[in-house]
């Protein structure tokens, strides 16, 4: 186990919530090769080492982990713009990722709803929705691009919440409550309370949550 390429930079990244994909090259590619040998040594240590089938490879905390405050900014950022998206756009896939995004063109705070749901947050402004895309950019999600950011394959574990939402909003006919158009729960239905459901995603970033402006080395 000892002669794991890249063990020590792989161990500490992933233990600070980061998310490995192709985009990480030389690093990634032993990783996902080899990810039997890195799951074996990740269970002795107590830790759960997984890959996702889009080539995402990242590190779930335990379950009585409560999900954190920029956990739960990034996935209402997450939900409010695939949603925009599914309105505007043809598909989400490829679009989302084919997109390069300025934090001042974003729809967040500029549609009445949206602005609702981010403030509930504690999102008000251009520099708190900075500050959210500054965390998805340091756990893997993001990356910066030609003045603005895109988003990596990692992103697919959002379109998953999305999609487990999605099917816990579908609803009886017999169902008295009110449901959003389509079946489709709206980001508020599923952040509730300023709050998303407690799931490995959540739970993961917020153990390895570090403080505010610690750069990911």
């Amino acid at each position: 186990m000892d002669s794991l390429p890249h063990l020590e930079s792989i161990f500490n990244d992933l233990r600070r919530g980061y998310h490995f994909t192709p985009e990480d090259g030389e690093i990634f590619r032993p990783l996902w090769n080899r990810f039997d040998e890195y799951k074996r040594l990740f269970n002795s240590l107590g830790l759960d080492l997984r890959k996702h089938p889009q080539n995402v490879v990242y590190l779930v905390a335990n379950d009585n982990v409560q999900p954190g405050k920029q956990a739960r900014k990034m996935g209402l950022f997450m939900m409010v713009l695939i949603e925009h998206f599914g309105e505007t756009h043809s598909s989400i896939v490829p679009s989302l990722f084919d997109a390069v995004f300025q934090v001042e063109k974003l729809p967040h705070l500029k549609k009445a709803r949206y602005e609702e749901y981010m403030n509930a947050i504690g999102v008000h402004d251009a520099s708190d929705l900075e500050g959210i895309v500054r965390s998805l950019i340091r756990f893997g999600f993001a990356e910066e691009r030609d003045n603005g950011f895109t988003f990596r394959r990692a992103t697919y574990r959002f379109l998953d919440l999305c999609r487990e939402a999605s099917t816990l909003g579908e609803k009886d006919p017999d169902d008295e409550k009110d449901s959003s158009p389509g079946g489709k729960p709206s980001p508020s239905s599923i952040a509730g309370d300023s709050d998303l459901p407690s799931t490995n995603l959540e739970d993961e970033l917020q153990s390895a949550e570090p403080e505010e402006g610690s750069p990911r080395p």
